[in-house]
Order: structure tokens, then sequence, then C-alpha cells
């Protein structure tokens, strides 16, 4: 019996991978761009698209937000906390872009106050 796989499974050769990286290559010289920025935005396409789906778009936020920036415990130094800042809005604006946070939620999460409440009115100072 031949060393074969079944039908239902999928073989690609090193051939084809070659050649579709070629194809994409010959693409992005066309557009003046790379092709790691052409497969970046595949990709990102691909999980806007299954965020669409409310099944699967919490189980892509938990993903997501394993990778969210930790504010560090202790530290004096400002350059550690301007790039947690720095981490934090890039962090913020890739959920946004691929659709797996709203902006309530966002400022929700960074927000210092937990609950909103009415202002108090002092009067006759």
């Amino acid at each position: 019996m031949p060393n074969q796989l079944a039908q239902s499974k999928k073989r690609k050769t090193v051939a084809e991978h070659a050649a579709v990286l070629a194809l994409l290559e010959h693409i992005a010289a066309s557009e003046g761009t790379t092709s790691t920025e052409l497969l970046r935005i595949a990709a990102r396409d691909v999980i806007r698209r299954h965020s669409e789906n409310p099944d699967t778009q919490s189980d892509l936020r938990m993903v997501l937000h394993t990778y969210e920036p930790r504010l560090p415990q202790r530290t004096s130094a400002q350059k550690v906390l301007a790039q947690f800042k720095r981490d934090s809005r890039e962090f913020d604006e890739l959920a946004l872009e691929l659709g797996l946070d709203r902006t309530e939620d966002i400022q929700k999460r960074n927000s210092l106050h937990k609950e909103s409440s009415a202002p108090v009115l002092i009067g006759s100072l």
C-alpha cells in the first residue's frame, strides 16, 4: 500500500508555499509596501471577521487581554511609567481596531473612578 494521505487531508508542497510567497512579494512590490504588512493586514481582517461572531468574541477578548500591559507594582522611574502609558494606549487602539472592545469599555477599564456618582452641590459658602 503506497504512503498516501487520506482524501480529507490537505498536502501542501514547498513549491506551493514558495509560489504563494512569491506572489505576495509581487503584490507588495506593486503596491509599494512589504509582504509582512500585507500579512499583518490579512491577519487583522481574519480577527475582525471572527470578532463579529458573539460566540467567539468573548474567547478572543480573553486571549487579547492576556497581553494587556500591566502597571508595575513599584517604580521610581518616570520612564517606566511613560512606557506603560504608551503601551496601554497602543493596546486600547488595537482592541478598538480589531472590534474586540468598545470605547465605553476601555474608558471604564482605564478610569480611576469605578462607579459614576452624581455631583454634590455645595451652597451658601
